[in-house]
């Protein structure tokens, strides 16, 4: 079985079911359009909290992309907190930007979401379609969701300004400015 191309983590998953939302009257057809825009990388994303910016090249045009996210609420964000801090408490061999999966659903559980529905969030593109999302939008989500299942944290730090989580201390690595270079070799 090959891995899923959109989505492969419950994180970008999350995501991709904000843009495949079956809530829709019918498929969108625009999402055939869309995912062949992400996989053949045609959007180019600067992310940062709150917001993900895109440069999406269609035949040769370039369409500005912007979506803002609404942050969580105080509550939502100090108890996501906790819980990132005790999940990376209890796995402390995870690679740097990564969470573990029973994550995603411990923050689903406590009513904390991670994705944004399409109509919470703030999507806008300068092309001329009139139909939203536009392919551009969701073509930009797409890459979010690839993004997102390379670097979990992501999906967290998109959502909860100006915080950074403490990375678990390795007992293996000494930063350089704690060594005292008079004393390091030697008398």
């Amino acid at each position: 079985m090959m891995p899923a191309e959109f989505g492969a983590t419950p994180w970008g998953r999350i995501w991709v079911r904000t843009v495949e939302s079956t809530a829709a009257a019918g498929p969108n057809p625009a999402l055939p359009k869309a995912r062949s825009l992400a996989r053949n990388h045609a959007a180019t994303l600067t992310v940062e909290t709150g917001r993900v910016e895109a440069e999406v090249v269609v035949s040769g045009r370039t369409q500005q992309v912007r979506i803002d996210l609404p942050p969580w609420s105080d509550q939502e964000r100090a108890e996501a907190e906790r819980l990132v801090g005790k999940a990376l408490a209890e796995h402390q061999n995870l690679a740097a930007g990564d969470l573990p999966d029973s994550l995603e659903a411990d923050l689903r559980r406590e009513k904390i979401g991670v994705a944004v529905a399409l109509d919470d969030m703030d999507a806008a593109c300068d092309c001329r379609t009139r139909r939203r999302p536009c392919v551009h939008v969701l073509a930009t989500l797409y890459t979010l969701s690839q993004r997102i299942d390379e670097r979990p944290l992501l999906a967290v730090e998109l959502r909860s300004p100006g915080w950074e989580p403490a990375a678990p201390a390795d007992p293996d690595w000494t930063p350089l400015a704690d060594l005292d270079v008079e004393s390091f070799y030697g008398p």
